[in-house]
């Protein structure tokens, strides 16, 4: 089981709300609320469906408003948010919440047991609900209004003129389709009759917005009328929700629901000690992937609309390689490659943007080693032969000319992005008047650029083309110099950036960049102590801090996006969990113990995925003495980066 909600929690609104459940299929549907029923983002929702671009998503059916009556007394066992408070508060009929594997609610009422069961097909477009009388005693009346939003999920819907509001009724189902342009939404129910009544609910506030969105505004719900069914004891009410018209004497709940639950049992995690966390973090991962013109997309949430290059490539391994999955990790690496224009990589995912822009000089250098990381697991040298390595050297050969975005090498072989206008770095600072903060010879694009040579040089030689393979190393040696010129602060810290007269020395998390590369520019006694300092004012069981904290009242924010300055000052971001692994067992003379350490060190991270949403990890965390959850609620990169870390450790203690 992944989780099990008693009373005693779900009566406490305040903890209660703040669990979250989520599920998704393969064509990127997903359905999402809390561990109550009370919608506490924007992102929340009961049926929500890409649109017909496929680029966003579509809040159709926000949720159910449901009430029970028992001999005419009424019982609403809902649960909202409105601009006046709560209402109803039906989570104090709530007996026990669980996901097993699928979200369960179960509700008391009167000595009766109520169980709420949904889930989603994974290769359908089908959201399944079953409401159940669980035990003996008189028959109940259960009402269930539909709550329509129709909007994308980063809007918020008002009561409009011009909205189609007519209930289309069949046999066992109804359509409505609000509005031109956005899917239609069809409900199938298998007994009990629908009733059209048009209302409207108005002012519903998702406290999870605040801080993160500049509208500020609630929301109004178009009610089209209600389902009514009378449940006699050990019966239910099945209702199906699809996109498209279905044949309800084709559907059968006991066998759809197993063989589903078939389905999510199974187990492609391939660790060395497999827990049931890892299982369930590998499984959360696996529903990130969406398939998209017949090629599986890897997104960097399902909730929110924000899909970047960067995630991918920081997601792959702990997708792919982990279980040895090499030809999917072929094939999404080749769709990267082909991605490459003038050196660089775009900045967002081109599968959800009409638009894109190639403005981050460290992606081609991060593809360059995550090429080698495949190839030191592999051996496959023929993948590098076939173009791969090819596109390498187009890469060098840009960066070394000069491409766009003013990112070029310098007459000392370190490369210079940038300007006080153009933001290349992957932090963007910037000042009250916008000018860019952070801007020409960069700590990690450089660190990266001396790794990314060195294994253009490395895999020439492996092709067999050594005179070649003596240019790049020459070069290499070059970098590595000037690096060491340029970039050495101290003993224990570099520079983050050098422009002109500009030698910052914020220590943030780029210093950790040179370290874990298979080719460092700096030595091992340097590394040692810079991981040292690391440790000191970057580390938390949580991951790695952006930056050592100047500000702590920044970190008090309520929300932290990677809009608000504490996101780069200081917040910590889960995923670097995989960056401090691969440096401490770089440098570890017993990396065995070391490993043992580090597995218990990230215990609380990996607890981390029974508070918030649950089986996820966020992007950020906040933490003084209890650890906050920020940013994207479901970041595909911390999970797999843990995945992934966990991977090495492993593999470490059982050699």
């Amino acid at each position: 089981m992944d989780i099990s909600l008693d009373r005693d929690i779900l009566q406490n609104l305040e903890t209660a709300s703040g669990i979250e459940w989520l599920e998704k299929n393969n064509s990127g549907i997903y359905s999402s609320s809390t561990a109550i029923g009370m919608n506490t983002r924007r992102e929340h929702g009961l049926f929500v469906v890409p649109d017909n671009s496929l680029k966003k998503k579509v809040v159709l059916l926000s949720k159910f408003e449901e009430s029970i009556f028992i001999e005419n007394r009424l019982h609403e066992i809902s649960a909202n948010t409105y601009e006046g408070g709560v209402f109803p508060t039906g989570y104090s009929y709530l007996k026990k919440f669980e996901m097993n594997p699928f979200p369960r609610f179960f509700y008391e009422i009167e000595e009766r047991i109520i169980e709420k069961t949904l889930f989603l097909l994974t290769d359908k477009p089908l959201l399944v609900v079953r409401y159940e009388l669980k035990n003996q005693g008189s028959p109940l009346n259960l009402i269930i209004k539909p709550f329509l939003a129709d909007r994308f999920s980063t809007d918020l819907t008002r009561e409009i003129q011009g909205l189609n509001t007519d209930s289309y009724q069949g046999h066992s189902f109804v359509r409505w389709a609000l509005k031109q342009n956005m899917p239609e939404v069809y409900v199938f129910y298998t007994n009990g009759e629908f009733i059209p009544a048009n209302l409207w609910y108005k002012n519903f506030v998702y406290p999870m917005d605040a801080g993160k969105y500049s509208d500020n505004k609630n929301e109004h719900l178009f009610n089209p009328g209600f389902f009514q069914a009378t449940l006699n004891p050990y019966q239910a009410l099945d209702l199906y929700i699809s996109t498209s018209e279905l044949s309800v004497s084709e559907l059968s709940y006991e066998s759809i629901y197993r063989n589903e639950a078939m389905r999510r049992s199974e187990n492609d995690l391939k660790f060395f000690d497999l827990s049931d966390e890892f299982i369930r973090l590998n499984k959360s991962l696996k529903k990130s992937v969406t398939h998209i013109s017949n090629t599986d997309v890897l997104t960097s949430s399902i909730l929110e609309n924000v899909h970047t290059t960067r995630d991918i490539i920081l997601s792959l391994p702990g997708l792919t390689l982990v279980n040895g999955d090499y030809n999917n990790f072929k094939q999404q690496y080749k769709i990267l490659v082909s991605q490459i224009s003038e050196g660089l990589l775009p900045v967002h995912s081109p599968y959800f943007r009409d638009k894109n822009h190639y403005a981050a000089a460290d992606l081609s250098l991060w593809l360059i080693n995550l090429g080698y990381t495949y190839y030191k697991l592999s051996n496959d040298s023929e993948f590098f032969s076939n173009g791969v390595l090819e596109s390498f050297k187009s890469i060098f050969d840009y960066y070394t000319k000069g491409t766009i975005n003013n990112i070029y090498t310098d007459s000392d072989g370190l490369i210079f992005a940038g300007n006080k206008s153009t933001s290349t770095s992957w932090i963007p600072l910037a000042n009250d008047n916008s000018e860019v903060l952070r801007f020409g010879k960069m700590l990690e694009i450089n660190a990266l650029w001396f790794n990314a040579v060195k294994i253009i040089q490395i895999l020439t030689e492996i092709v067999g083309k050594k005179r070649k393979a003596a240019k790049y190393e020459k070069y290499a040696e070059k970098i590595k110099t000037s690096f060491n010129e340029i970039f050495k602060k101290e003993p224990n810290q570099l520079y983050d950036f050098v422009a002109f007269d500009i030698k910052n020395s914020d220590f943030r998390i780029n210093q950790i960049i040179p370290i874990i590369l298979p080719f460092s520019p700096i030595e091992d006694d340097m590394a040692a102590i810079l991981l040292e300092k690391i440790e000191t004012e970057l580390l938390t069981p949580f991951g790695l801090r952006s930056a050592a904290i100047k500000n702590s009242e920044e970190l008090s924010a309520v929300t932290i996006t990677r809009k608000t300055p504490a996101f780069y000052n200081g917040a910590i971001w889960p995923w670097t969990v995989d960056l401090f692994v691969s440096a401490a067992l770089k440098l570890a003379k017993d990396k065995k113990e070391k490993a043992k350490y580090l597995k218990s060190y990230f215990s609380p991270l990996i607890n981390q995925i029974n508070k918030g949403l649950i089986n996820y990890l966020p992007e950020a965390i906040t933490y003084k003495t209890v650890a906050v959850q920020n940013g994207i609620a479901d970041f595909s990169p911390s999970i797999a980066c843990l995945i992934w870390s966990y991977f090495k450790l492993d593999k470490e203690i059982n050699q």
